[in-house]
């Protein structure tokens, strides 16, 4: 009996034991897994603190894949979140482990990753990024180029080079605006997904009228061109500033001008433009370059010389001729443009930009010595081109007056005016094609005054194929001795070939049969 209570005792206890065995194993892995959690939440923790907090600083700059130049306003983000801007000089500072991936974006470039898997040792990484890139033309509606159209994107503005074409590096997507000098401004939206924006402007079509000095100031005939203008085609006029004589005709505060007595006031240039804009003109203004008396009594060292009597050259008429070849002769017309454009006029017309025609040539003698044509040539389109570039800075459009015979003709008839150079110095020719000038047999024409439109589009269809500057071709057409008619057809020939026109009077007396109803 006893035996039998000794082994259920020793039954019980080893039962215990073994029960408290299962209860400690349980307890240890719970214990364990509490563990593992507690140790994660504080790694996930730390790593978060880590991020946050870092104080580990890497140097980085960001520069154009191009040129290398520095860009600023980039956005640099790290793969923990962290972001940074670039300065102005293209650098930042950001704080981040490798390795990790660095995403940069800036306007006007193309947004990109870098892989880092390691920092250098230096602490700095340069990071290059590829431009927008956007090319073009400006062109007119045949495809040729306009170089020296000005090209605006956003805050970015150039202008067109050779053949009208443009280079925007680092553009933003928005509207690509092209204006030029007497062309109607264009404009084309640019999403940034092409590479290539074109653009084609059309020439602003100037319908005008000649103004007589006496004619402007003469308040009824003024207000009669007024009315021929309102009940027209006309948008434009043009006015005599500077006329063949060397008279300065208004009150000019240029001090050539005034020191050499050329001023000799005929209308007040304020008043009449005032009008002129009321009516919704565009006003050109008329300026007699190098054919000047006054200018070369005043400063005789810049004046053509006589070579048999070492005095000032004058043609047939008597007038002396500044000289062209020297360039101290250029700037006092210059002056009287840009005065005249801050006055109020959209354009300036320079006339006798060239070599005298008429009287002794022979005897006449340069600054620079002989002259050839390819010296004539350059020397009025280097004045021409000077004058423009100074001009367009106050806002002008420029054009010339030159012999409409220079078009069917490939010397420069001793003018020193050419139709390939020219195209390039200014934004309008003004061709004088007057078919009552040419003589019996041009064209095969017994009488060519009897055929304005052949005249007029032949001579224009000439220059169309020499104008490789893409400059505005706007002719003078006479007003005078022809029927309305025939003045309509020459109107026509050069609406048909040509960019505009302009009718000369020299008195301002013009028949409102010659012109075409308004619209």
């Amino acid at each position: 009996m006893r035996r039998a209570r000794h082994d259920l005792a020793i039954f019980d206890s080893r039962r215990n034991r073994r029960f408290k065995r299962r209860r400690n194993w349980g307890q240890i892995l719970a214990r364990t897994l509490t563990g593992a959690v507690v140790l994660t939440a504080l790694l996930g923790g730390w790593v978060l603190l880590r991020n946050a907090f870092a104080t580990d600083e890497v140097n980085l700059r960001v520069i154009s894949f191009l040129d290398q130049q520095p860009i600023g306003g980039a956005v640099i983000v790290a793969d923990n979140g962290r972001e940074t801007v670039t300065s102005d000089g293209g650098l930042a500072t950001l704080a981040f482990d490798a390795p990790t991936t660095l995403t940069v974006s800036a306007p006007g470039y193309k947004a990109a990753t870098y892989p880092v898997e390691v920092i250098p040792p230096q602490g700095s990484i340069a990071l290059s990024m590829y431009p927008h890139v956007l090319q073009g033309r400006v062109t007119d509606v045949n495809g040729i180029g306009l170089p020296g159209a000005t090209v605006t994107l956003g805050d970015r503005t150039l202008t067109a080079g050779d053949f009208g074409s443009f280079e925007i590096v680092a553009a933003e997507p928005g509207t690509v605006v092209a204006e030029k000098a007497a062309w109607v401004s264009a404009e084309v939206a640019w999403a940034g997904e092409d590479n290539r924006v074109d653009i084609v402007l059309e020439p602003f079509m100037v319908k005008g009228l000649r103004v007589f000095y006496d004619t402007a100031g003469d308040a009824a005939a003024f207000a009669e061109i007024l009315r021929l203008a309102d009940e027209t085609a006309v948008n434009a006029l043009v006015f005599d500033t500077k006329e063949e004589k060397g008279r300065v005709l208004y009150d000019s505060a240029v001090p050539f001008a005034r020191q050499s007595g050329a001023v000799n006031v005929k209308y007040d240039v304020r008043s009449v433009l005032a009008q002129a804009k009321d009516h919704g003109l565009y006003t050109i203004t008329r300026i007699v370059a190098f054919q000047d008396p006054y200018a070369t009594l005043h400063n005789r060292a810049a004046a053509v010389k006589d070579s048999e009597n070492g005095g000032v050259w004058t043609n047939s008429q008597g007038l002396g001729w500044m000289d062209i070849t020297n360039r101290d002769s250029w700037q006092y017309p210059i002056d009287l443009a840009v005065e005249a454009c801050q006055l109020g006029f959209d354009e300036i017309q320079f006339d006798y930009a060239r070599f005298p025609t008429d009287g002794d040539i022979s005897t006449t003698e340069y600054s620079v010595g002989p002259v050839d044509s390819e010296m004539r040539i350059s020397a009025v389109a280097e004045f021409l081109s000077t004058a423009r570039d100074q001009i367009h800075e106050v806002g002008c459009a420029v054009s010339a007056d030159i012999f409409a015979i220079v078009l069917s003709v490939y010397d420069d008839q001793g003018l020193g005016q050419r139709v390939e150079e020219l195209s390039w110095t200014v934004d309008a020719i003004s061709p004088m094609i007057y078919p009552s000038h040419y003589g019996r047999g041009w064209l095969n024409l017994d009488n060519p005054n009897d055929h304005p439109y052949t005249v007029v589009s032949d001579a224009l269809e000439s220059a169309s194929l020499r104008n490789v500057g893409g400059t505005l071709m706007r002719p003078w057409l006479q007003g005078f001795s022809w029927s309305p008619a025939q003045v309509l057809e020459s109107i026509r020939a050069a609406e048909e070939n040509g960019g505009g026109w302009l009718l000369w009077n020299s008195l301002s007396l013009f028949d409102p049969d010659w012109l075409p109803p308004d619209g």
